[in-house]
């Protein structure tokens, strides 16, 4: 809904979305003008001292003003000497790690709680090693191993 209706106490309301990486998106409606604190009240979030807020994907504060559209993220916060990847089985939800900066593809899967099975790694759809290195922003997908095909 990008279009601003109205609420029933005459003011413009604005809808955004709303989430805790790797959790659902809620949807909630607001006053225009409110803030990211607002917004994560409406979520029943709490910011967590180890997390930051971005909107739409800017790093941003709990005073800032939304627009309506806005997405609200939590994430966690990545310290000096570390770099932050994306992992996802397939089907499951994209959860984003924080790892140092030498760190493994094992190293990223161990931080996110992913255990293998009969399954195989991708980094950016390429097959990977769980021994080789991740880069920032790298996106470790784990998938079913296809049996046969040449």
């Amino acid at each position: 809904m990008n279009a601003k209706s109205k609420n029933p106490k005459g003011g413009k309301m604005i809808t955004v979305k709303v989430a805790r990486l790797g959790t659902a998106v809620q949807e909630v409606a607001l006053e225009d003008g409110a803030s990211v604190q607002a917004a994560l009240n409406a979520a029943s979030l709490e910011l967590a001292g180890s997390e930051e807020i971005r909107i739409n994907e800017s790093t941003s504060s709990l005073t800032d003003e939304l627009d309506d559209g806005d997405i609200v993220t939590l994430v966690p916060k990545v310290k000096g000497g570390q770099r932050t990847v994306r992992v996802a089985r397939l089907g499951s939800a994209v959860v984003e790690v924080a790892v140092a900066d030498d760190a493994t593809i094992q190293n990223a899967l161990d931080a996110a709680d992913v255990h293998l099975g009969n399954e195989d790694v991708r980094v950016d759809g390429r097959s990977v090693s769980t021994s080789d290195r991740v880069s920032s922003a790298d996106l470790i997908t784990i998938v079913p191993k296809v049996k046969g095909g040449k």
